[in-house]
């Protein structure tokens, strides 16, 4: 049995064995460094494709809809194999795997989005995102996001590994400051779904003080900019784990807030998808198949916006949980 030792003192729980195996920081750290190697190496070959011929096709039945390119494809296959040759005991959960594929999941998950934000993409927009994550029982460990940026590189690459702080670059980045009061502030960019009023009841304190609302059509987009304090908050989703995973972890490293809306529609606090995690076909699926409402940026914002946002009676919310699939 291998011993690694993590300097956070936090141990976690071996599925194989009834002993527990902590995880060391430099393991961790090789960890990052393959997952920015992946992203980076990913969003150069997506920059490549942009604005290019595509072969474009659609998964599911409606014109236009969930569209797929050789290039989302040719993206989630580069970022596999940098995975499986620096740690070949690591299983990638991406979005372009079949919808029916669900293997043992692993200790090791790398939940991959090779470009959030497809339909952007296709249509010449520079609102898109690669966004890698490697998790450990379903915890987000170490991350990193890929976006298009007017700088002379013509790109920013995010990455953080759990206890490290986030970072771009030598530049360590932080959520945006709220407020004294955590309502958020007038005049700073937020982001929020534009059917948030059918699904919830705004209180007072929040009804008119949501913010400079903008909204972009790629979640790892719009949660790169919560994280680089672009964004005071953002309320994104419904969407998918390949969605979340990474930006849970930028966000939180970053000093900020997640929080997921449960089935009661009520915001509770993030972590990814740690609880009854197995190392079975069950646990895959169960992941790959998951969908949530996400609320993220700096912890009194969230907490503010949170306690303001009641869910509506529930015939509202259950026709809004089977449009989405919740």
């Amino acid at each position: 049995m291998v011993i690694r030792i993590w300097s956070c003192n936090r141990l976690t729980e071996s599925p194989d064995t009834p002993s527990k195996q902590p995880i060391s920081d430099s393991y961790l750290q090789e960890i990052e460094q393959a997952v920015i190697r992946a992203a980076s190496e990913a969003g150069a070959f997506v920059k490549s494709r942009f604005g290019g011929v595509l072969e474009i096709s659609q998964k599911g039945d409606r014109p236009g809809k969930d569209m797929v390119t050789d290039a989302d494809k040719a993206s989630q296959k580069l970022i596999a194999a940098i995975m499986e040759e620096s740690f070949s005991d690591h299983m990638l959960l991406g979005e372009e795997d079949p919808p029916d594929k669900e293997p043992a999941a692993a200790d090791w998950l790398w939940i991959v989005d090779p470009i959030d934000g497809t339909t952007n993409f296709v249509n010449s927009s520079p609102v898109h995102a690669v966004s890698v994550a490697a998790l450990f029982r379903g915890e987000p460990m170490a991350a990193a996001i890929w976006i298009p940026w007017p700088n002379e590189k013509g790109s920013l690459l995010m990455h953080a590994r759990k206890g490290n702080g986030t970072w771009i670059g030598d530049n360590k980045v932080q959520v945006h400051e709220s407020s004294d009061s955590g309502e958020p502030i007038d005049g700073v960019l937020s982001a929020r779904p534009g059917w948030i009023r059918r699904v919830f009841d705004v209180n007072k304190p929040l009804e008119g003080h949501f913010g400079e609302i903008r909204i972009g059509g790629s979640a790892c987009h719009e949660l790169f900019l919560v994280a680089n304090g672009t964004f005071q908050y953002a309320i994104t989703g419904y969407a998918m784990a390949w969605d979340f995973a990474a930006a849970t972890l930028l966000i939180k490293e970053a000093g900020g807030k997640v929080m997921v809306a449960g089935s009661s529609r009520l915001f509770n606090d993030f972590n990814g998808w740690p609880d009854g995690y197995a190392n079975d076909a069950a646990t895959y699926g169960r992941i790959r198949k998951w969908r949530g409402l996400l609320l993220s940026g700096a912890p009194k914002t969230v907490d503010f916006v949170a306690i303001n946002l009641q869910p509506k009676r529930s015939g509202v919310l259950t026709k809004l949980g089977s449009l989405f699939g919740t």
